[in-house]
C-alpha cells in the first residue's frame, strides 16, 4: 500500500489517496517467486534478464516524468474530496495520449510481473489494471466533458486514450524541470528500486538457499547491497531536499 498523489489526465491535481497495487502485486510474487527459476541457469545470466524488466519499469517512470516535468502551477486547486481543472492540457505528452501517468504506471508495474516469469500472473494482471484504471478514467473523462464540453471532446476525439498516436504532437508549452520530477517522484522512484530489490533477493534464496546457511546477509550478492544501499541513500536526500529546504522548488510550477 502507498500514498500517492493523483491527477486527472490534464497533470492537474486531484487527491491524495491510497493505491494497493503495489502491495497486491508484492503479495501475490510470494506465490510465485519460489518457482522463478535462474534465467540462463546461474544468477549472473538472470540478472540479465532482471535488468530487461527494470528497463521496462524505467520506462515508465519516465513517461511520468516526461508528464510532471512539464506541469505548471495553477492548474488546479489542492482540493482532497473531488477534481479540479481549470485547463485542457493538449501539448507535449497530452498531445499523444490522454493519460500518460496511468500508461507510465502500467509500464512500471508491468516490468515487476515480468521479473516473476509467470504467463498467468501477468494475464491476472493486465486484467485487473484495465478494471482498476477504467473507472478512473471513465470518472475523470466524464467530469472533463461536463467542464469543458466541445473543447474537451474536439481534443478527445484525436487523441487516443491509453495507447499512444505520434500524428499530432505538439511540444509542450512549458519547459521540462527535472527539479520538479524529483520533487514529486522521488519516492515512486525508490519503490522501484526497493521492489526489485526484494524481488531479486527473495529469487537469490530459493536458487541458492546454500549461501545463506550461515546468516541472511552474509548470502546477499555485493550488487544487490550496492542497489539497496544507493535506493535508500538516494530517497534521503530527496526527502530531506524536499521537506527540509526550498532548493526543489521552481517558480511557476506546483
Amino acid at each position: 500500500m502507498a500514498l500517492i498523489e493523483e491527477f486527472n489526465s490534464q497533470g492537474n491535481f486531484l487527491f491524495r489517496r491510497r493505491t494497493y497495487i503495489p502491495g497486491i502485486i508484492l503479495i501475490l510474487s510470494f506465490f510465485f517467486i519460489p518457482d522463478v527459476n535462474y534465467w540462463g541457469g546461474n544468477y549472473h545470466s538472470n540478472l540479465w534478464y532482471t535488468l530487461g524488466c527494470l528497463s521496462i519499469s524505467i520506462l515508465g517512470q519516465i513517461i511520468r516524468a516526461w508528464t510532471i516535468g512539464h506541469t505548471p502551477e495553477n492548474t488546479s486547486g489542492r482540493n482532497t474530496e473531488w477534481q479540479v481543472a481549470d485547463t485542457i492540457n493538449k501539448t507535449g505528452i497530452y498531445s499523444l495520449v490522454r493519460h500518460p501517468l496511468y500508461l507510465g504506471n502500467f509500464f512500471i508495474y508491468l516490468g515487476v510481473v515480468i521479473l516473476l516469469k509467470s504467463f498467468l500472473f501477468a494475464i491476472v494482471f493486465i486484467l485487473f489494471f484495465y478494471l482498476y484504471y477504467e473507472r478512473i478514467m471513465f470518472a475523470e473523462e466524464t467530469f472533463l466533458r461536463e467542464k469543458f464540453g466541445d473543447d474537451y471532446l474536439s481534443w478527445a476525439n484525436s487523441t487516443p486514450a491509453f495507447i499512444p498516436g505520434f500524428r499530432n504532437y505538439k511540444p509542450a508549452e512549458l519547459s521540462f524541470s527535472l527539479r520538479n520530477v524529483f520533487k514529486r517522484e522521488y519516492a515512486g522512484i525508490f519503490g522501484i528500486i526497493f521492489i526489485y530489490s526484494f524481488m531479486d533477493i527473495l529469487i537469490l534464496y530459493f536458487n541458492e538457499r546454500g549461501r545463506f546457511l550461515e546468516s541472511f546477509f552474509s548470502g546477499l550478492r555485493i550488487e544487490q547491497i550496492w542497489f539497496l544501499g544507493f535506493g535508500i541513500a538516494f530517497y534521503i536526500l530527496l526527502r530531506f531536499l524536499v521537506k527540509g529546504t526550498n532548493l526543489m522548488e521552481v517558480e511557476g510550477r506546483w
